[in-house]
């Protein structure tokens, strides 16, 4: 990544080199950093320490919900300093509770699926998958079976601890190969990527193919030995690719004829983010109900670290009286404060409703302005606002840009010197070339249009590129 619009001042730049000497920076290669330095937020943008203003084009990590607005962050910070006053940490241990993890549990259960009513809170995503698998496993040895593998997707991400990074896919091993051996018992299905069928089939001819393979992973495996299935509904690392409507009930079905417990990961795609029609979560778009579900991210709209499981009241019996231990910081009260006023908001204000108006108009928008202005982008896919942008060199044979072409760095540090950041990933380590578009949910057209309108000059000034280098002719 590279930010080219100010110089920095000698002591910015003095400290932007102490972090890049002492500092590790996630999804980076130790030594280096950004070379800026971001200093403050507003609205939906943040702001570099030169007041440079950026679009929060990807919520940063499709987590900034609420995004930036002033008087949110206010009303959250009220409620996060009042707890800090009031009780500054709280263990859960040994069975110890206070209001804030109770009021956060309460307003959870508010905007839950039917069904799921019983939490475990933790400190975050990783940490609710860790959770929720090692709930399946020990669900399945209190009634009596041995079942303990784990089926997950190729180019799925659940986090980087040993067992959610076993389950983990995308990256081909760029994020595992460092720690191997992972853990025994993970399995891996083939994933949804429909426009870059695994399998090489075409949808929906295909007969969703893919969910079908899993029942046959589990026969192979013997159902015996299979504690659960872990997924999410749409890809959100590998590009925001999500699954086809018939997907997730056929795998719930594939999982009720084999007693196979289904966790969906709602991590990213949670807290009104693939909201439709109002929607909390994704899987809701097809009316399934897991038997686990973990979220993180905007359950606290990132404002604090946070993470929690949801299981259902069959599962929760069948635990009944069995001791285990979690996380110092599961159930923080500072965190369950903030997260019960985040999810305040979210239903008093209508924020999920809001997040459905603005990912069909940001599709719309996308595939009028975008798809239809340049040969680079193919379509368009994705639930609410967890869209994601295939970038291809030929719509015709599918072609993509090879990874020695920095294609999609390159089109990501455009977009940023002109003021709008987008993740990207590319065929390295993901399934293909795709550009994030997952703006907070409290975005308006205006700021669409504005996002649209960099991204357009951004393609613009790339394709031209092309033309000039004579890549295309």
């Amino acid at each position: 990544m590279a930010f080219k619009k100010y110089n920095l001042t000698p002591e910015v730049e003095a400290k932007v080199k102490w972090d890049r000497e002492h500092m590790v920076h996630w999804v980076m290669p130790i030594g280096m950093n950004s070379g800026f330095m971001m200093d403050h937020a507003d609205g939906i943008s943040w702001y570099d320490s030169e007041g440079f203003q950026v679009f929060d084009g990807s919520s940063q990590l499709m987590c900034v919900n609420l995004g930036y607005r002033q008087d949110y962050m206010a009303e959250i910070a009220n409620a996060a300093a009042e707890q800090m006053k009031k009780l500054p940490f709280a263990t859960n241990f040994w069975g110890f509770t206070n209001e804030a993890t109770v009021a956060a549990g309460q307003e959870l259960l508010k905007i839950m699926p039917e069904g799921l009513e019983c939490f475990w809170f933790t400190p975050g995503g990783g940490e609710s998958i860790e959770t929720a698998l090692a709930m399946a496993r020990w669900y399945w040895k209190l009634q009596g079976t041995q079942k303990y593998k784990i089926v997950s997707l190729e180019n799925s991400y659940h986090g980087m601890y040993f067992g959610s990074a076993s389950a983990t896919k995308v990256g081909r091993g760029h994020f595992t190969n460092g720690m191997s051996p992972m853990v025994p018992g993970f399995l891996t299905a083939p994933d949804y990527y429909c426009y870059r069928c695994p399998l090489g089939h075409t949808y929906p001819s295909c007969g969703i193919e893919c969910a079908k393979q899993i029942e046959r992973i589990i026969q192979i495996e013997d159902k015996d030995t299979v504690a659960a299935v872990l997924l999410e509904v749409e890809h959100g690392t590998a590009g925001c690719i999500p699954s086809p409507p018939e997907y997730l009930p056929m795998v719930r079905e594939i999982c009720d004829r084999n007693e196979v417990s289904l966790i969906i990961d709602e991590v990213m795609t949670g807290f009104g983010r693939c909201s439709e029609n109002g929607n909390s979560f994704a899987c809701q778009i097809t009316g399934v109900r897991p038997d686990f579900m973990t979220m993180a991210k905007g359950i606290t709209s990132a404002y604090l670290p946070m993470g929690a499981v949801a299981t259902t009241r069959e599962i929760m019996d069948g635990l009944e009286g069995h001791v285990t231990s979690g996380a110092t910081y599961s159930t923080h009260p500072v965190s369950c404060a903030v997260s019960a006023k985040v999810l305040e908001i979210y239903r008093r204000d209508n924020i999920f409703e809001h997040a459905a108006k603005m990912g069909r108009y940001m599709k719309a928008q996308l595939h009028e302005r975008l798809v239809e202005s340049t040969p680079l982008v193919e379509h368009v896919s994705g639930n609410g606002m967890l869209l994601g942008l295939e970038v291809v060199k030929d719509r015709t044979t599918k072609e993509a840009y090879p990874h020695e072409s920095r294609k999609m760095f390159r089109l990501q540090e455009r977009a940023l010197d002109k003021g709008l950041y987008v993740r990207v990933c590319d065929q390295s380590w993901a399934p293909g070339n795709r550009i994030m578009w997952c703006p907070p949910l409290v975005t308006t057209e205006t700021e669409v249009d504005a996002m649209i309108d960099i991204l357009i000059e951004t393609f613009k000034d790339e394709l031209a590129a092309e033309y000039a280098e004579g890549i295309r002719i």
